[in-house]
């Protein structure tokens, strides 16, 4: 196991995905970096992440179906926590059904963010245990 969690990020904005990925490693936690829904679920048998942030409009793939496809991949369960500017109630309770462990809209708090990301991590190394 690794001493830092890693954390891939679901971002198709360039800028964004490299903002994010240097707020998580500033914050202790290792990132790798996705743009899209396809590119995710090929990554993420391969880098082991410990948790998924996700955005939700992605191109090919939105967020909403990558997480669906990823929690029904079977496996260890990768907590999953959705970063979009989508903030509507519809849009959370879709994010819900798709199996997502948390909901933050743009512009996000970045200490609850990577706050509840350490929580989710935490919980699903102690499940594993």
């Amino acid at each position: 196991m690794r001493d830092r969690p890693l954390v891939m990020v679901v971002e198709d904005d360039t800028e964004m995905n490299q903002l994010q990925r240097e707020l998580l490693e500033v914050s202790g936690l290792d990132a790798v970096a996705a743009y899209t829904g396809a590119e995710a679920l090929k990554l993420v048998e391969q880098c082991s992440a410990d948790a998924i942030l996700l955005d939700i409009m992605l191109p090919e793939l939105d967020g909403f179906e990558t997480c669906r496809r990823l929690r029904g991949r079977g496996g260890r369960r990768i907590p999953i926590v959705i970063v979009t500017a989508l903030d509507t109630e519809h849009c959370r309770r879709l994010g819900r059904e798709a199996g997502a462990d948390a909901y933050f809209c743009k512009p996000f708090d970045p200490s609850g963010v990577v706050a509840k990301l350490r929580e989710l991590i935490e919980a699903a190394r102690s499940e594993s245990d």
